[in-house]
């Protein structure tokens, strides 16, 4: 791993530790996603993790590589990396006790509108993307962005089934929410 990277697994290191903390406190869960469900979310995370922060040398295309290595693209995912960890950092101090890493419904779910959630219904998915995303760039390999495509998928596929749950939960209210605000790029989708 090159120094830009081990900066980039540094910043969601640390950011780990502070959601495994954070967890601690939340609202007791009323409805929760199967278990097979969050296995197949966990496995694409992996995964996908792995895939962005790999060097792929003697793999065929995927070691092709589709950023010049140089300073400027070490610091630029550095840059890239922090600002979606702190976006992410930000959206989980606004939603509170209502978290979970899987989809759920907490007791006395609060339908947050406030801050990040103003900009995207899911920012925290928006800022694990734009900070694994800032990670590729520093190795910068085809690999390295499938794995960020990856998590977007899984992504995705997630975001479907929690705004299943806050449509049946919160009914017109979470649709009016979701007609003025974006899933997970501001202003764009």
């Amino acid at each position: 791993m090159n120094p830009f990277t081990e900066t980039c697994a540094v910043i969601f290191f640390a950011f780990s530790a502070y959601m495994f903390r954070a967890a601690i406190g939340v609202k007791k869960t009323v409805k929760r996603q199967s278990h097979s469900g969050r296995a197949v979310h966990v496995v694409m995370l992996v995964t996908s993790f792995i895939a962005s922060f790999t060097r792929f040398h003697s793999c065929g295309f995927l070691g092709f590589r589709l950023i010049p290595a140089s300073s400027f693209s070490g610091f630029l995912g550095v840059l890239v990396c922090a600002t979606g960890v702190a976006f992410c950092f930000w959206a989980r101090r606004t939603l509170g006790g209502n978290w979970s890493g899987t989809v759920t419904l907490k007791k006395d779910h609060e339908l947050i509108q406030s801050g990040p959630y103003g900009l995207a219904r899911h920012p925290m998915y928006t800022g694990i993307l734009t900070g694994l995303l800032g990670a590729a760039l520093t190795v910068g390999q085809i690999g390295n962005f499938l794995g960020v495509a990856l998590l977007a998928f899984a992504m995705v596929r997630k975001m479907g089934m929690e705004e299943t749950y806050m449509v049946q939960h919160f009914g017109p209210r979470y649709l009016e929410y979701s007609e003025k605000v974006k899933r997970i790029i501001p202003f764009v989708y």
